[in-house]
């Protein structure tokens, strides 16, 4: 699958300010990551602190955090994760799916899903 980077904007709420970056569409990634120095600056606490396995096989342990994402001009709650250090900015599968949106990996772009899958009752 090819990458591509997008751009986001994360916030502490609804109103702002909103702080924009470019972060690696990573479906192989459950949570967003966005840099923990952003996160603080904006005065958003951390919910707790959560253990992940990196592509590499690293294990690491960083604070999770609810922020407001806003992509392509719509906004949503969310959960990221604090990247440190040489961690990348990343857009992960648990956003993508707030957001109704998938990869379209041919043309580097993120597609809106025309309808949701749902259970039958």
């Amino acid at each position: 699958m090819g990458t591509f980077r997008q751009r986001i904007e994360v916030a502490a709420s609804r109103e702002g300010p909103f702080r924009g970056m470019y972060a690696l569409v990573d479906t192989g990634s459950f949570y967003t990551w966005i840099p923990g120095r952003i996160l603080r600056e904006l005065g958003v606490e951390p919910m707790d602190s959560i253990a992940f396995e990196l592509a590499n096989g690293e294990r690491v342990v960083r604070e999770r955090f609810e922020v407001v994402l806003r992509l392509n001009g719509q906004t949503i709650h969310t959960i990221c994760a604090a990247g440190e250090g040489k961690d990348q900015n990343l857009l992960g599968a648990y956003t993508l799916e707030g957001f109704a949106l998938s990869v379209d990996s041919v043309n580097k772009r993120l597609v809106r899903l025309p309808v949701l899958p749902a259970a039958h009752s």
